[in-house]
């Protein structure tokens, strides 16, 4: 049996690791090993090493996913980065790329693009990036909002309180709409 996909999730919002951390380990091919809620503590788990990949959003406390990045591309920590953000500023994506990260996503996408997104970064297939949206994807004429709450009710096993005392913490993700991954050359 093939060795599972070891995962870092650094996330300063604790409902959306949660989130995240259910949808990953619900994969039999990926297994969450470590979460992170600063940047700090994003570098001190890829330090200490055993990761395939690192899930960051660039918005963290004490040190951005951008300042993350460069570490681990600084000291060449053997890890690659996937980069989550409510934001699909080219300067984010711009910044990341030449830091070393493998693929950038935006926190709106469908659940199961950031599946695919992890596999594909841990295998190293080159550089993934949030495209304009498919009319494959289900959750199309979706908003932003309705998008993280289907996430948080569905893959975290949040209940509707749940979900409506984190509304502030979590944030309302980024603009844009659906996606599809497009692999770069």
């Amino acid at each position: 049996m093939p060795t599972a996909i070891r995962v870092l999730i650094a996330d300063d919002h604790p409902v959306w690791r949660r989130g995240i951390r259910a949808l990953l380990d619900a994969e039999v091919d990926i297994e969450v090993v470590a979460e992170a809620s600063n940047g700090e503590e994003a570098i001190q788990a890829i330090r200490a090493g055993g990761l395939d990949v690192a899930v960051l959003d660039m918005e963290m406390p004490h040190r951005t996913g951008v300042e993350v990045s460069q570490t681990v591309r600084d000291e060449g920590l053997p890890v690659r980065i996937l980069a989550l953000s409510s934001y699909d500023d080219a300067s984010y994506v711009s910044g990341l790329l030449q830091n070393g990260a493998s693929g950038y996503l935006t926190k709106d996408k469908p659940p199961m693009l950031i599946i695919e997104a992890v596999r594909a970064v841990a295998r190293g297939e080159g550089r993934w990036f949030v495209q304009p949206t498919s009319k494959d994807d289900p959750t199309a004429g979706l908003s932003d909002r309705e998008r993280e709450v289907l996430a948080l009710r569905y893959y975290a096993d949040l209940s509707e309180a749940e979900i409506a005392g984190a509304a502030g913490a979590a944030g309302a993700g980024g603009g844009g709409s659906g996606s599809v991954f497009l692999e770069a050359s």
